[in-house]
């Protein structure tokens, strides 16, 4: 029986994230604008200012590397409005599709599910193969249960035999000590690093790790031997009324 998705957590945004598609580039992801659940959804991209404050590092840097702005926006305007859903949904295959409930099993859904084309969007992260973006939901709402089943980051740089390890439990131990981030949350299967939880993710993992409240299991193990995939399944448990005073 596959783990499931019961508790839908709406987004307030997303974050549209970029990384080179060119493995002798860095492979580190950038989050390049915001979008916004308003009604209609919006569309921002972040100043320069802003990219640094999120990143870390100036524009300039990730359009040496290839970086263009999304196509479906000019690039000359930072604020969009006009059919931003319906672009982002464009990298999802219609619901009314013949595969499209085997599609959102893939992700943990159920065909009964009810959730908005927002959430699905989050859940999906809308990634195609061709362009490097990606949305990321930075689950803002700490508060709720929810499930949640996400990629390991740079899996592929931790070597691991995960041989039989599905459904097998993982720790989540935060890395204050890492030197690229200290709010860096490490993935630890049968007491082996397999990654990272991804980084704009961090925040609501640490809180929940410091209130105990979260677990996770390994979920799918694929990718090629070049470059293996590890996915797992969190649980958020119901924050307690002590906390929440």
């Amino acid at each position: 029986m596959l783990n499931q998705i019961e508790h839908i957590v709406e987004p307030s945004r997303l974050l549209l994230t970029w990384q080179t598609l060119d493995d002798s580039k860095s492979r580190t992801r950038f989050a390049v604008g915001e979008l916004q659940a308003a009604s209609p959804p919006t569309f921002t991209y972040y100043s320069e200012d802003e990219f640094f404050r999120v990143n870390g590092k100036p524009l300039t840097y990730i359009r040496s590397i290839g970086y263009a702005q999304y196509p479906a926006f000019k690039p000359t305007k930072l604020h969009h409005v006009d059919g931003v859903l319906e672009a982002f949904l464009r990298r999802l295959p219609p619901r009314n599709r013949a595969d499209f409930d085997k599609y959102i099993t893939h992700f943990r859904l159920s065909r009964n599910t009810t959730i908005s084309d927002f959430a699905l969007l989050g859940i999906t992260e809308a990634k195609l193969p061709a362009d490097g973006f990606a949305l990321v939901d930075p689950l803002d709402d700490t508060v709720k249960t929810r499930e949640l089943m996400i990629e390991v980051v740079g899996h592929r740089h931790y070597p691991s035999d995960l041989d039989g390890a599905l459904g097998e439990a993982v720790d989540l131990i935060p890395e204050p000590e890492n030197q690229w981030d200290p709010h860096a949350v490490m993935v630890l299967a049968r007491g082996m690093k397999v990654g990272y939880i991804n980084k704009f993710q961090c925040a609501a993992f640490l809180q929940w790790i410091s209130e105990d409240r979260v677990t996770a299991v390994i979920e799918r193990v694929n990718g090629t031997a070049d470059h293996p995939r590890l996915y797992i399944f969190v649980r958020v448990s119901p924050r307690l009324a002590s906390l929440a005073a």
